[in-house]
């Protein structure tokens, strides 16, 4: 059985998502994109091509979005869990602001 990652509508899917945001959406940067799904892949099979459950982000913020917010590149992703890590992105940076 072919893996899903491998297959053509995966890299289309990818190709798609990265041209339509150009950058990473966390920091503006064009370098080591990445799309990453929105809803898990794994778990929202019917949303696994939809390019509008996806968003480019670079390797860096996609390995912290993975690693300290969710502590795993396996934990079950939502919109949810996204919004909230935008938002405390957001926080963290007027915190920086006024201690500044």
């Amino acid at each position: 059985m072919k893996k899903w990652r491998s297959t053509g509508d995966y890299r289309r899917w990818r190709i798609n998502v990265i041209r339509r945001d150009k950058q990473c959406v966390v920091c503006g940067s064009k370098k080591k994109r990445h799309a990453h799904h929105i809803n898990h892949a794994t778990y929202f099979i019917d949303l696994r091509y939809d390019v509008n459950n996806g968003v480019c982000l670079c390797g860096k913020c996609h390995t912290q979005f993975h690693c300290n917010y969710l502590r795993s590149f396996r934990a079950k992703c939502t919109q949810y869990d996204l919004d909230n890590y935008f938002s405390l992105l957001k926080y963290l940076k007027t915190i920086e602001i006024i201690v500044k």
